[in-house]
């Protein structure tokens, strides 16, 4: 019985609460505890929302506090008619109808019964069986509940097709800037830097690199036997030919030499003797032949003496300087043994292996420039001496030696440097920077302002040399062309020139 008076207050309490809503243009609200406990014991008005007539004084005490710590508004019964009128139009906005008559009102809790949501009330946020029975909400809450949330899925379709719609405005409207963007982009002139076509002289060079070498050299070696006794030089040293160089011990030879001369003043004896009896008869020829053989053989013998007992002073064999000493006091040499290094570097050479295919260009007495990287880059100059004769069959390449002057003996043999022949000079050739040239696909190309404007011109070019090139087709003399910049330009480019 307890169950279905429950039952009863709870459809009295709907129907009073959609009343209220509309009359007071409030919109539902959670209740109180003391609402629920009320509507629990079967009070007379537990439970009702709007103007909370038929509650007692504890009962509206306690809803005030309620609506305190929720933070809501003042109590329905408390406002002034603007104020209820303020709150209708309020909840005409949202949806609500105030005024509603009875009939009006039971058919809307029927609809919302049915999960419909009239006026897209806001969906319940009291808690689960707060206003029903024992065991949960009542049914029309319920479908009310549900009808809220196909009310939102549909707000948040429409809320996603609004966003894309936006999303496609913007991507079509920052589509149409950056064609505005590119378009003054393109417009925008290029800074370039530019130079004239110019007339003068070009030189055509056939580079290479290679050692220097000394145009005379030597290596003196020891030419007998004997030991070190004595260095008169050392490395650097400059020397004449004939010059001592060091001595060699020459007590052995001395004595050798002393030897061969008592053997031959007896021979000489005994051919004086020959000579006189030759002439009476009284030897035969043949006695006489054998003291004039030995007479001789032994002057012989001392003339081989005397010339291995100078040898024993190493000398120097051409003018020139010292560049390395191989031997020390105290050594022993055996003939041919290697004793010092001389190289007379008055005049340098520097010898290069050229390719056959380059034959024809190179001739003697050509201009030859010199550089070498010891001395920063500084230029020396020389002409080509000789032309091999031949080609070298393994290597493919023949010998030419250009001949610097090295009065100044800057120049060390040994020395890496760069050699680089003039074999053909154009005059009065139409000249303009190496950096100007766009080579694209073996094609290359300048572009040559005139009017503001850029435009790309096909040239045909010759000599290379020190950062500039030879034009034989394409351009004029007085041409304006762009050296700098070109990275950036194409057809018809509007350009600004910024250095000249």
């Amino acid at each position: 019985m307890s169950q279905l008076v429950r039952g009863v207050w709870s459809v009295i309490f709907v129907v009073m609460l959609a009343g209220c809503g509309d009359d007071g243009g409030e919109a539902p609200e959670a209740g109180t505890a003391a609402d629920s406990t009320a509507a629990a014991d079967g009070a007379p008005g537990a439970g009702r929302r709007g103007d909370g007539r038929g509650l007692t004084e504890e009962q509206r005490a306690a809803r005030r506090a309620g609506r305190a710590e929720r933070g809501g508004g003042p109590d329905p019964g408390q406002l002034t008619d603007e104020q209820r009128a303020a709150r209708r139009a309020a909840w005409a906005e949202r949806g609500g109808r105030p005024g509603m008559s009875d009939d009006e009102r039971a058919a809307r809790i029927a609809r919302r019964g049915e999960g419909g949501t009239e006026g897209g009330s806001a969906p319940s946020d009291r808690p689960h069986g707060e206003y029903g029975g024992p065991g949960g909400a009542t049914k029309g809450e319920a479908a009310k509940g549900e009808g809220a949330k196909e009310g939102d899925k549909r707000q948040s379709e429409s809320g996603k097709k609004s966003a894309s719609a936006e999303r496609g405005g913007r991507q079509a409207g920052g589509r149409g800037r950056g064609s505005q963007r590119d378009s003054r982009f393109q417009n925008r002139p290029v800074p370039v830097a530019v130079a004239l076509v110019e007339r003068g002289r070009i030189d055509a060079f056939y580079a290479t690199t290679t050692s220097l070498e000394a145009e005379q050299e030597a290596s003196v070696v020891a030419r007998t036997q004997g030991i070190v006794e004595e260095i008169f030089v050392e490395e650097g040293d400059q020397v004449k030919a004939k010059d001592a160089l060091a001595q060699l011990d020459t007590r052995r030879l001395a004595l050798e030499v002393a030897r061969t001369r008592t053997n031959i003043a007896s021979l000489t004896r005994a051919f004086d003797r020959a000579k006189s009896l030759i002439k009476t008869k009284m030897i035969s020829p043949e006695l006489y032949d054998k003291a004039q053989f030995d007479f001789e053989r032994e002057q012989a013998t001392l003339a081989l003496q005397l010339h291995d007992l100078e040898e024993a002073t190493i000398r120097a064999p051409i003018n020139g300087r010292i560049t390395k000493r191989h031997i020390k006091i105290g050594n022993t040499l055996s003939p041919n043994a290697s004793a010092f290094e001389i190289k007379r570097a008055r005049i340098i050479e520097a010898v290069l292996n050229v390719p056959e295919k380059e034959l024809p260009k190179m001739q003697v007495g050509q201009y030859a420039r010199l550089r070498v990287d010891a001395l920063g880059n500084r230029t020396f100059e020389g002409i080509v001496e000789r032309i091999a004769p031949e080609v070298d069959a393994q290597s493919g390449t023949f010998r030419v030696t250009v001949s610097i002057d090295n009065a100044q003996d800057n120049l060390k043999p040994g020395m890496f440097a760069r050699v680089s022949v003039r074999y053909d000079s154009n005059e009065n050739t139409l000249l303009i920077a190496r950096d100007a040239v766009v080579v694209q696909r073996n094609e290359s190309t300048v572009f040559v302002v005139s009017g503001g404007k850029a435009k790309k011109q096909q040239v045909i070019t010759g000599y290379t040399m020190e950062g500039r090139i030879e034009i034989l087709e394409g351009l004029t003399e007085g041409d304006e062309i762009v050296i700098t910049g070109q990275g950036g330009l194409r057809e018809g480019s509007p350009v600004r020139v910024v250095a000249n």
